[in-house]
């Protein structure tokens, strides 16, 4: 069996302690903040990001690894003796799955590209487990695209936007709703579904976010095998969450991850994340 190795992007949220020990390589999305570009593996902190943000003029833009950048990675790899899984955040809300899909047609080796359908931990819950298989060394590429086809048919991604100025900005909600919704003080429940950002729900207070999100997986008929917090400046609500949910689900770990610059940039000053996935 040749040796398999996985490739991501930054937006998977994978901490440096797991690219380690399962051997994962890291691609950055970078950031633009007012005419300034930042790697956010080495030029940036969760925090210091957040502040940047908070001061900038304009609603900072987020750029997909370059065409070079993947053929450099594939060939370095491929030169060592592997074959590659690259796996990638949704391609409907970036391109840069497209981007490793071109890099993949320009080296000579073994190179499958798979879009996750999902962003965040979501995207992890696939990168890891590819990482794991591929160091069994006991399944093929094939197998372990099989695998990850299983998981993300499994797995939910539910985002609490805090502040919809974000996504106004963005161009991912209308106008009209960002402005009824800072008025009225609304907050936005949005699912990831079928690789896009869905409306769930419209709720006026914590509380009732709490409610709804427990309910979720109250009413999941399948075992949560693994459930992962991420917040962009809402630790406080994420905190909250997992106090409740590890009531319920009693799983050995419920971790909470600092947002990605990438995913704070859509969701705004407040916001968190639930994903999880089944048996």
């Amino acid at each position: 069996m040749r040796k398999i190795k996985i490739i991501t992007d930054s937006t998977a949220c994978i901490s440096i302690e797991e690219q380690n020990e399962w051997g994962i390589a890291v691609l950055p999305l970078s950031v633009e903040v007012d005419g300034a570009i930042y790697n956010p593996l080495t030029d940036l902190t969760p925090e210091s990001f957040m502040e940047l943000m908070g001061n900038s003029k304009n609603l900072p833009k987020s750029s997909q690894p370059a065409l070079g950048s993947f053929v450099e990675m594939y060939e370095k790899y491929i030169q060592e003796g592997y074959d590659v899984l690259s796996i990638h955040l949704t391609e409907k809300l970036s391109g840069t799955v497209n981007t490793a899909r071109q890099a993949a047609e320009m080296v000579e080796g073994n190179v499958t590209v798979i879009d996750t359908d999902y962003i965040a931990r979501g995207q992890a819950f696939q990168v890891l487990e590819a990482a794991k298989l591929a160091k069994e060394g006991q399944m093929s590429i094939q197998d372990i695209t099989k695998r990850l086809t299983e998981i993300r048919s499994k797995t939910k991604l539910y985002i609490v936007v805090v502040t919809l100025e974000n996504l106004v900005k963005g161009g991912r909600v209308g106008r009209v709703q960002g402005i009824l919704g800072s008025l009225l003080n609304i907050k936005l429940i949005a699912r990831l579904k079928d690789g896009q950002l869905e409306e769930e729900a419209k709720l006026r207070s914590n509380k009732k976010i709490m409610t709804y999100l427990l309910d979720v997986i109250k009413k999941e008929s399948k075992k949560i095998v693994e459930l992962d917090i991420e917040h962009a400046n809402g630790l406080k609500m994420a905190e909250e969450f997992k106090e409740q949910a590890m009531e319920l689900l009693h799983l050995p770990k419920m971790p909470i991850f600092n947002a990605d610059p990438i995913v704070s940039t859509h969701a705004g000053n407040g916001a968190f994340a639930v994903m999880y996935y089944t048996e």
